[in-house]
Formats: structure tokens, C-alpha cells, sequence
């Protein structure tokens, strides 16, 4: 079941760190972090916004002169790779301007990147920052992991001998195995304890059509554990009552994570500009890094057969 991609995803080489330069504080540690335990490089990349399709920060108005605010942005850009070369990590800068996610989908294929990392100020900043509607846009639309801090990651200085802890959050769709594969593998590369949840919600737990959900359930998550060899970890398996979001939040903070990964749908019913969805609700409230990969992606799509008839369904 092991592809090429879904390794290189687990163990990214290029790490591009998308910011507001706002919330460098929290998430510059998590990308310093990513690369020393990766080798990876990092590039920083800030978009400008497009005055006239972009919704733009007041704080911004002051810079009446494009050239002034050029200015200023790329001072602190290089102030931003001198820090990550101090601690001898290659890096670099991009200063781009336009429809930020567009750029961001741009820039991620041109230069090959293997994760995205980019921080969120939360939802009393839903239209302003990088992660935002923003956001969701990049769950859905973009083809490598997004590794999102939100606003209630602290950054956490743990012990050397500290053992790290993930939370995978499954849907049991279609998309489980390769998902399951890929978490797997970031927790068997990082020797991290992995819990592989299933959230129900709308049940009454007491009801006797409970206990047979619950251990259909408990039965495809223990499959899933059979897509890669674990040396390094024992994986559990558990199903938590209630709403995917609170669930998965749930399980979090009860096994204390530093991780949580988690699939963002590329279909939706609803327009994310207005009704956020599981993946940045979680991010919202979340006490680690959350790690979102799209699920029913293209290589997903070519490496099951999946998606083909759906897709000829739609068009058009």
C-alpha cells in the first residue's frame, strides 16, 4: 500500500511557511521545529494582498506608497531567514502579491514543496489573516499537507526524552486507507504513540443499536492498521460520542497530542467563505498543530480508481 508520495509527505524536504507576519511568533518555532526534524529547507513566503478583490487589514491603510510597504515587508522577511539561518537551516524568501490562496496553490507546485505550514489568529479574525476563509481553501483546494497552528497551540518546549503523541481522526470513507497510511507513517518516522479515532455523533449511547455502531467501528479502524508495518509504536484504536469537531478536540486534549491529522473533503455542500468546516473548527480550539490533508485528491484518485465515475457524473 506504500506509495512514494505518501512518504515524501511523511518526511517533507521543502517546507514552505506561509505568513501574515503577524503570527511569526507561534508558527516560525513549529516550521524551525518541522525542519531540524526533517532536514528539510525552508522557504517563507507573504502574499499582498490584491486591493481591488481582497478584503484589506485597516492596520494596512497606513502605507499609502506600495514601494514603502514593499519595503517594510521585505525587511522583515529578511530578518525572518536570518533567524532560520542562524540555527543552520537553509532558507529563503518570496514576496508575491494577488489572491493569496491562488499564489499559495502557485507556489507550492513551482517550487515543489512538500508541506505547507501556515498559523491562524482564529475565528474573531476569519476574513483578515492568512487562515481564514483562507483557510479553508487550502484544505480543499491544495495537494500537500497543511500543517495549521492555531491560536491555542502553544508552543511547548518538551524534554529531550519527551515522547510525542498523535491523534488521527478516521472517517471511515473511502479515503481512510491512504490517510491511515499517511499518519501511520509520520508517527512510525517520528517513534510518536498514535491513537486512530472515529467520531459518532447522534447516538444515544444507552440504545441497543449502540453497541454494534461502536464495534463495526472499532473493527475498520483495527483495518486500517493493516495498511503499514508498526515497529516503533502500538497504535489504539477508540470511537468517542459526539460531533466530529468536539470529538476529535475530545480525544486531543485527553491523550495530551502534539499532532492531530485529520482529511479535509474536496466536495462540499456549502460555500466556506460562510460555514467553516470540521477541519478549521478543530483548529480554532486546538491545543497542537493540526496537520489537514485533502482527501479525494488527484494522486488519490490515479492510485485507487476512486473518483473516476463521480467526476464523469458531474462534469458539466
Amino acid at each position: 500500500m506504500s506509495t512514494r508520495k505518501i512518504q515524501v509527505w511523511a518526511r517533507p524536504r521543502r517546507i514552505l511557511l506561509a505568513t501574515d507576519l503577524i503570527d511569526l511568533d507561534f508558527t516560525l518555532p513549529v516550521a524551525i521545529q518541522q525542519a531540524l526534524e526533517h532536514k528539510a529547507e525552508i522557504k517563507v513566503a507573504h502574499i499582498l494582498p490584491n486591493p481591488d478583490i481582497s478584503i484589506i487589514d485597516p492596520v494596512l491603510l497606513v502605507y499609502a506608497d506600495s514601494d514603502r510597504l514593499n519595503r517594510s515587508v521585505e525587511k522583515q522577511l529578511e530578518q525572518v531567514v536570518s533567524r532560520v539561518k542562524a540555527v543552520n537551516i537553509p532558507c529563503s524568501a518570496h514576496l508575491l502579491a494577488g489572491d493569496t490562496v491562488n499564489e499559495l496553490i502557485n507556489l507550492a507546485h513551482t517550487w515543489k514543496a512538500d508541506r505547507l505550514i501556515a498559523g491562524s489568529h482564529g475565528k474573531e479574525k476569519f476574513h483578515l489573516h492568512i487562515l481564514g476563509s483562507v483557510a479553508e481553501s487550502l484544505f480543499h483546494r491544495i495537494e500537500i499537507p497543511v500543517l495549521a497552528v492555531g491560536p491555542k497551540s502553544a508552543s511547548k518546549k518538551q524534554p529531550a526524552n519527551h515522547h510525542r503523541r498523535i491523534v488521527f481522526a478516521a472517517s471511515l470513507d473511502h479515503d481512510s486507507r491512504r490517510m491511515a497510511e499517511f499518519a501511520l507513517s509520520i508517527a512510525e518516522n517520528s517513534g510518536a504513540e498514535i491513537w486512530l479515532m472515529h467520531a459518532i455523533p447522534n447516538v444515544v449511547q444507552a440504545h441497543p443499536t449502540t453497541a454494534p455502531v461502536h464495534e463495526y467501528a472499532i473493527r475498520m479502524l483495527q483495518d486500517l492498521l493493516t495498511v503499514k508495518t508498526m515497529r516503533k509504536s502500538q497504535p489504539v484504536c477508540e470511537v468517542i460520542y459526539g460531533q466530529p469537531a468536539e470529538a476529535i478536540l475530545k480525544s486531543a486534549g485527553t491523550h495530551d497530542a502534539d499532532m492531530i491529522i485529520l482529511g479535509a473533503s474536496a466536495h462540499s455542500a456549502f460555500d466556506a467563505r460562510f460555514i467553516p468546516g470540521t477541519a478549521y473548527r478543530v483548529l480554532c480550539e486546538a491545543p497542537c498543530p493540526v496537520l489537514v490533508l485533502k482527501q479525494e485528491s488527484m494522486w488519490m484518485s490515479v492510485a485507487t480508481g476512486v473518483g473516476k465515475d463521480r467526476r464523469s457524473a458531474t462534469a458539466g
